[in-house]
């Protein structure tokens, strides 16, 4: 009986050592492609950047705080110098694209991220009142972005800003080097961020 007492007893402390080192693996960074929420900050602004990840900013910077490839990121494509992928982050993906070695692109479909004024996936954005132009006869604006400006077949159904300034600069291919910021709404409720350090359609 003493002999299966203590066998109990060991293997009582073999499973709870074993239980906690599994919960330390589950909350440990970016070891499963996950990163812990307490070092991801809710942050989202309208001039590049989601969390700690910021337009232009070196890959090595977001590979240390979120993964490197097949460590947290999920590469999806590469070429020449470009790589693209995703980071599984709070229940969705955020997807970055290197170009090189620095953030060229980011594509933000979670609620998780919000601005300052809580602004973010799920969220709706007023029209606002119409701004006669001289190129258009009603122009929407909201915090520098400009209402369906960008035009091709037909118009992209989002806010759209041109450069890093308080108020867009013109939305045409001649500023195609420009940073360039898309809102995408589906159904009245914003369903997408879209960032890119240099826009070329």
């Amino acid at each position: 009986m003493e002999a299966a007492s203590k066998l109990l007893a060991a293997s009582a402390v073999v499973m709870v050592a074993l239980v906690a080192a599994l919960a330390a693996g589950c909350s440990s960074g970016t070891k499963h492609g996950h990163v812990a929420a307490k070092s991801d900050p809710p942050l989202l602004e309208l001039t590049g950047r989601v969390g700690n990840i910021t337009l232009g900013e070196p890959k090595a910077k977001v590979e240390s705080e979120y993964g490197t490839e097949g460590n947290g990121f999920h590469v999806t494509f590469q070429n020449a110098g470009a790589i693209s992928g995703y980071y599984r982050l709070h229940h969705g993906r955020v997807l970055v694209t290197f170009d090189g070695g620095r953030v060229s692109e980011f594509d933000v479909r979670t609620a998780y991220y919000r601005t300052k004024h809580g602004v973010g996936v799920g969220s709706g954005i007023p029209l606002g009142p119409c701004h006669k132009t001289v190129t258009q006869p009603c122009e929407h604006r909201w915090h520098g972005f400009l209402w369906n400006a960008w035009i091709r077949e037909k118009p992209c159904n989002c806010w759209v800003k041109v450069g890093r300034g308080a108020r867009s600069l013109p939305v045409t291919t001649k500023n195609f080097l420009k940073p360039w910021f898309f809102i995408n709404v589906h159904h009245g409720r914003v369903a997408r961020f879209f960032f890119a350090w240099r826009f070329v359609d």
